[in-house]
């Protein structure tokens, strides 16, 4: 089994008690999404990568054009699609994908980009972070919010490896925010800023621009 099978059987077996789950810092997430609304528009062409049971996309639909959101989880997907449904959010599909391979999207096809709490589970962090350019139209905003284990003293690499044997969790990618920051340079973003929203010292929320 690959580790992106195993890791999608991983999100598919939690994603019912993923979508119950509150969300752990309430104030945190809500500037999360004041910041990203701020680069939203009417039309705005949106992708959303590792996007869960779509949240936070069926909440920013009403600020913007067109929604495009992913997840690596079928089970996730199913659960997203349910709550566009009864949501009646026409301006949203839904995606089983990741940008691991070949993408469905055009280069230069959206205003935005979003990467919350995901590139830390990205097996090519830095193909990655290159695909989210190529598809950004020039000027297009890319918004992450990065969870950065490697700026803690903690052993999370060794702990995230035993909780793995025990299938309780997925694979992790420990990285710390220089690092973050230089691959998104690498890639080609520039005005890089980081935001504070009270989310602890482990995130990094990332607001970030392709050249226009």
């Amino acid at each position: 089994m690959t580790t992106m099978t195993a890791d999608a059987k991983f999100w598919d077996d939690l994603a019912e008690k993923y979508a119950a789950k509150p969300v752990a810092n309430v104030a945190a997430f809500e500037r999360k999404k004041a910041i990203t609304r701020e680069r939203l528009r009417p039309r705005s062409t949106v992708l959303e990568i590792g996007c869960g049971t779509g949240s936070l996309a069926l909440e920013m639909s009403q600020f913007a054009g067109h929604i495009h959101a992913m997840d690596v989880s079928g089970e996730m997907i199913r659960i997203a699609n349910q709550k566009k449904q009864s949501q009646g959010a026409a301006n949203v599909t839904f995606r089983q994908g990741t940008l691991d391979g070949p993408t469905p999207y055009e280069p230069e096809h959206f205003d935005s980009a979003w990467a919350y709490s995901i590139l830390h589970l990205v097996p090519d962090r830095r193909r990655t972070l290159k695909t989210i350019f190529d598809l950004l139209k020039p000027g297009g905003s890319f918004i992450s919010s990065n969870v950065c284990l490697g700026s803690t003293w903690l052993p999370y690499g060794a702990i995230i490896t035993v909780m793995r044997w025990f299938g309780k969790a997925p694979f992790v990618y420990t990285y710390d925010r220089e690092t973050i920051l230089r691959e998104m340079r690498e890639a080609g973003f520039v005005e890089i800023e980081e935001r504070d929203v009270g989310a602890g010292k482990m995130v990094a929320f990332l607001v970030a621009k392709k050249p226009g």
